[in-house]
């Protein structure tokens, strides 16, 4: 009985402690994903002002669908915390918007989304809205489970626009449409941008520049200039001169740019093409770097598997490698860019170089792995031979560079003045008045949504689920680039990719083993089909299957058999492909279902075996 009262009493005085002087948190996931970030800290320690949140949150969602109760209390419990880390500078409103109350009307006013909860039209809520002492507001119409990785960043950065209503101004120059659906407008359907852009003018002014333009606008902090091709002389100058002066610039050149390739060509009907090429050599030899012209870069280890079709028979997956899946170690862990990021996408990207003797700090921020070589563009244009590609990889044992920061004094790549003689009334730089502060990237294919993200509609909203921190990459750069970085660190926190890497490597390794072997047997199985048919269809120089003679029916038989039992080897190499990866799943399935009750029993016999011990000792 003493030892129940003193439990109760333990029990009663630790909830007195925790109610007083606050929860004790232990966070073990790797990327800390239950503690604020360093980015939300400093944010919230420069508030001003006082920001009040309103959460918006019907509880009879909760009631009808408990997976949204959950959630919403992660997204309480994460607010408080906010609430307690600001020191006074944030309020926190909570509101249950019944149907037809005044909260409902100030949820529709706000413009938080509605969600039906029945076939009766009944609406709930799931959102907040933030508003400082002037009145600006950011709203998220509804939180999003299948955001919750990105819960942190959606929070501070609503957050981050009340405490800086200065925002960035992104100018970007593209000759090609960054839309989701190029044809949409075609078709009178309303065309999206892609997500990257969608992210970036969320806490960014993106403004549209004409390729042909002259002169980049004063309030332009960072130019994004994406698939450079065919700019005149005048709208190289005014780049030139716009990072002479200290503007900041983002460049995507590629040797082949899949979105390009997939856009109908303006130039079809002449029966001439473009190839979707980009580079900006003029500018580069004055920035200290080079494109590798007509080659991509390929990579065994980081190359992503892709299903290949093959005739008569089910797509098999394989490695293509001119498309990458780059981890974190290929990734700068140095520079605040790409140092928190843990997964790139990339696809048929091109190769930078240093120019030697150069006087910029050329600094890595992607690389290949050791295991990568380069391809020829010809071999991935159309429909490229992924089977052939891996079969002929030969490595270099190199890494090769597809993303750099570029830094340090540059000279003018027109030491005669702006082409044609014209002036604007600015004097032309020859020499750079700040240092140069550049970030070149030898892929446009990594703005595409369809290598790093998937997209699906939620009740008219486009909802993106990152598997790649693309976005991620490109955000951090104009930020970086723009000056400020407090958003950086938290961005990349909702990385969803996280491969088994033993399974990739079992499975690679098995590739190498019998690949050969697989093709060799795909192989004879189209030569005995191929022979096959010739025999049983009529045509020219052939027999018709009615009119065979003995010896003719015979050698089809055996080419029958023959074919039968190529499917059969076939099978076998194709179930030794999975026999290491089956053999992993059982060890993996035995450690997480039936060890940890193994180690209780035997526990319990041991702890029985000592008590039975200690009854039938010596007294």
């Amino acid at each position: 009985m003493l030892a129940l009262a003193a439990i109760a009493v333990l029990l009663v005085a630790s909830n007195i402690l925790v109610g007083r002087y606050g929860a004790v948190r232990l966070d073990l996931t790797s990327e800390r994903l239950f503690t604020l970030a360093k980015g939300t800290r400093q944010t919230l320690a420069k508030l001003d002002e006082p920001i009040t949140l309103r959460l918006y949150y019907s509880s009879r969602l909760g009631e009808r669908v408990p997976a949204f109760g959950t959630y919403a209390a992660r997204v309480r419990e994460l607010l408080d915390q906010y609430v307690a880390a600001a020191k006074g500078k944030l309020r926190l409103e909570t509101y249950d918007p019944v149907p037809f109350s005044d909260a409902e009307d100030r949820a529709v006013a706000y413009g938080l989304q509605a969600v039906p909860l029945n076939d009766q039209g009944e609406a709930v809520y799931f959102g907040l809205v933030a508003t400082n002492s002037t009145d600006d507001q950011q709203v998220i119409p509804f939180f999003n489970p299948e955001r919750e990785r990105f819960l942190e960043y959606d929070l501070t950065r609503a957050i981050h626009a009340l405490a800086s209503p200065k925002r960035t101004v992104v100018g970007l120059m593209s000759p090609v449409p960054l839309v989701v659906d190029p044809t949409a407008s075609l078709q009178g359907k309303q065309s999206e941008p892609l997500a990257v852009i969608a992210q970036l003018k969320q806490v960014n002014d993106v403004v549209n520049l004409s390729p042909d333009i002259d002169a980049i606008p004063k309030n332009v902090d960072v130019l994004m200039l994406v698939h450079p091709q065919h700019l005149p002389d005048a709208t190289l100058f005014a780049i030139d001169q716009f990072v002479l002066r200290g503007g900041k610039a983002l460049v995507f050149v590629d040797p082949y740019s899949e979105i390009q390739a997939a856009l109908p060509s303006p130039h079809s009907d002449a029966g001439a093409t473009d190839p979707p090429a980009s580079d900006l050599e003029t500018l580069f030899k004055t920035w200290g770097l080079v494109l590798m012209p007509g080659v991509v870069a390929g990579d065994r280890t980081d190359a992503r598997r892709v299903a290949v079709p093959v005739q008569g028979a089910a797509p098999r997956a394989m490695d293509y490698v001119a498309w990458l899946d780059l981890p974190k170690v290929n990734l700068n862990r140095d520079n605040p860019i790409t140092a928190d990021l843990s997964h790139i996408a990339m696809a048929t990207a091109g190769i930078l170089q240093p120019i030697e003797g150069a006087k910029t700090r050329f600094e890595p921020l992607i690389q290949t792995s050791m295991d990568a070589a380069k391809i020829p563009v010809d071999q991935v244009k159309g429909l490229p031979d992924v089977a052939a590609l891996l079969a002929q990889f030969r490595p270099e044992q190199r890494q090769f560079v597809l993303a750099a920061h570029v830094t340090g004094d540059i000279t003018t790549a027109f030491p005669d003045g702006r082409p044609g003689g014209a002036a604007d009334g600015a004097e032309a730089l020859r020499q750079s008045a700040q240092p140069a502060n550049i970030v070149v990237v030898a892929d446009t294919d990594l703005l595409d949504d369809r290598f790093w993200a998937q997209t699906q509609n939620f009740y008219g909203r486009r909802v993106v689920e990152p598997i790649a921190n693309n976005a991620d990459f490109v955000a951090n750069a104009v930020e970086v680039l723009a000056g400020g970085q407090d958003l950086v660190g938290l961005r990349s926190r909702g990385t969803v990719a996280r491969p088994f890497e033993v399974v990739e490597r079992i499975q690679r390794t098995a590739d190498a083993r019998y690949a050969a072997e697989q093709r060799s047997l795909e192989d004879r199985l189209k030569q005995t089909q191929a022979k096959l048919h010739s025999m049983t269809t009529a045509g020219d120089g052939g027999t018709s299957s009615a009119s065979v003679t003995g010896d003719q029916a015979k050698e089809i038989d055996k080419f029958r058999a023959d074919m039968l039992a190529t499917r059969q080897q076939l099978r076998q190499v194709q179930a030794a492909l999975r026999q290491d990866i089956e053999r992993l799943k059982i060890i993996l399935v035995f450690f997480n279902v039936a060890l940890m009750p193994i180690v209780v029993v035997a526990a319990a016999f041991v702890v029985a075996a000592l008590r039975a011990r200690r009854r039938t000792g010596p007294a």
